[in-house]
């Protein structure tokens, strides 16, 4: 426990995560081994856990939470209905659907009400029917640590919501309008994903005929729908610890 507390000022004032992932690690060995299955031990991994979501450590996020999921059938105290939200959309980036039925099948009605799990249920229910426009305003407003989780599919989910915007608006669309609706917070933000999916040169900006200056930024629809085809070819395997 006073190993535990370290552990935490030392990431606070640190934030070094090799070494903090590697003392974590160890005293998980340590109540392995000693056979210890209690609220302490819950406590643990779920710190863990939070501390590898918030650097993007999905392998090592995966291997607390299947730890915590066999421990919370003991009843022991934690945050059960905060880490199955994270299930929930862990699963959705790892494109398991079988095991996202089963998880479905297994909550009970007053789980479903409580707000981390229907936030999840709700990214679901926009990634199941294609609704883009709902998807990116739940990923802006994800409770808890979801929105880490959600990072790791949420540039899928652009190409993909590009893919339709490519088809639906022709010729061109407002730049404006592709940093609003895929969930950006910044027009320099949304270019960066463009120019990262190779059709920033696709970009067009119209002038104003009397002073001569570059007012608004559209992208040629067009122009840009096979090198969107193109990106979205990175994305259609996933290894089992659920990275690209």
């Amino acid at each position: 426990m006073q190993t535990l507390e370290l552990l935490k000022d030392k990431w606070r004032q640190d934030q070094n995560y090799a070494y903090i992932c590697n003392q974590f690690k160890s005293v998980r060995q340590d109540l392995t081994v000693q056979r210890i299955k209690n609220d302490f031990t819950v406590t643990v991994y779920e710190i863990h856990a939070r501390i590898a979501l918030e650097k993007g450590d999905l392998g090592e996020y995966n291997q607390c939470q299947t730890q915590l999921k066999q421990l919370y059938q003991y009843n022991l105290r934690g945050h059960i209905m905060e880490f199955t939200a994270y299930r929930i959309l862990y699963l959705l980036h790892t494109r398991n659907p079988s095991d996202i039925i089963a998880m479905l099948a297994s909550l009970t009605p007053a789980q479903k009400e409580d707000p981390a799990v229907k936030h999840a249920l709700q990214v679901r229910t926009a990634l199941a029917t294609s609704n883009y426009y709902s998807l990116f305003k739940l990923y802006l407003t994800a409770p808890n640590m979801g929105g880490y989780l959600m990072d790791q599919f949420v540039e899928r989910e652009r190409v993909q919501a590009m893919k339709a915007i490519c088809k639906a608006y022709r010729p061109h669309i407002e730049a404006s309008f592709l940093t609003s609706t895929l969930g950006f917070v910044s027009q320099d933000e949304c270019n960066s994903f463009l120019k990262s999916i190779g059709v920033s040169q696709c970009l067009n900006q119209d002038e104003d005929s009397a002073t001569g200056k570059k007012r608004h930024q559209y992208l040629d629809t067009k122009m840009a729908l096979p090198y969107v085809l193109e990106a979205g070819k990175k994305y259609q395997m996933i290894d089992i610890k659920g990275q690209i």
